[in-house]
């Protein structure tokens, strides 16, 4: 009953933003990500990641953007939903997140503020974390058009506010995303932590720090495609060893 109710949460508000976004004339963004990643165990996992991005314009330059991911995995790691650790399949934990974006508050800079809200809808370990979690983030571009260069870092902070399952850890985690995006030719670009952050553990206070770059092809006004890889350098706090990724964007 809980997982339908957040589920029906979640859908309510990605159509009410759709719904918007619509009279606003903006492009919807939809994602679809494919991953695979070998973990410090050297368990794999595999994960399928359908993502949409809703924005609309509240005029004056100001935005708001609905975000909603909603990952599958099919892994051999073992845990409390998989004690035996062989291969199974099941949903991650769902979120939605909201973010205000601002209007230029310097030449070619910008900002933004949000929340994301995590429903423990993939249960314990290996599919989720067994608590419902909430995450204020801070953002903000800035674009140098002459040098095709735009740094567009997040922090993102997540605090865990009630558990689902008895075995739930406490979650309290910093992610930092310092993107740098690059033209590189004429629809090509590369990004640097535009997927994988440096994650900081509060609760153990570690780190897990990789290096992340994706190629990016925009193929047309409609269509953009990319693939990329993550490697972790520091895995204090391990979250996987390696991962190679790609997505698929159409712009509707």
């Amino acid at each position: 009953m809980k997982l339908r109710l957040q589920a029906s949460v979640a859908l309510a508000v990605l159509c009410a933003a759709f719904a918007t976004q619509a009279q606003e004339r903006l492009p919807v963004r939809f994602d679809n990500w494919l991953y695979f990643q070998r973990n410090t165990d050297d368990s794999e996992r595999w994960q399928y990641r359908p993502r949409v991005y809703a924005p609309f314009s509240l005029g004056s330059g100001w935005t708001f953007t609905q975000r909603a991911d909603f990952p599958i995995y099919y892994t051999n790691r073992a845990g409390p939903d998989n004690s035996d650790g062989g291969w199974k399949a099941g949903i991650g934990d769902w979120f939605v997140e909201e973010t205000l974006g601002t209007p230029e508050l310097a030449k070619n800079t910008k900002a933004g503020v949000g929340v994301r809200f995590v429903f423990p809808t993939g249960g314990l370990s290996p599919f989720g974390s067994g608590q419902y979690q909430w995450a204020p983030t801070l953002s903000m571009s800035y674009a140098m058009p002459d040098a095709g260069l735009t740094l567009s870092p997040i922090a993102r902070y997540f605090m865990s506010y009630h558990a689902s399952e008895d075995a739930a850890a406490k979650v309290r985690r910093l992610d930092l995303y310092p993107t740098v995006t690059q033209r590189i030719a004429q629809g090509w670009s590369v990004s640097f932590y535009n997927e994988n952050a440096i994650s900081y553990n509060d609760i153990t206070s570690k780190w897990f720090v990789p290096i992340d770059a994706m190629l990016i092809r925009r193929a047309s006004k409609d269509l953009e495609y990319g693939i990329g890889a993550a490697y972790g350098i520091k895995k204090d706090d391990p979250q996987y060893k390696s991962m190679v990724y790609g997505r698929l964007t159409l712009y509707f």
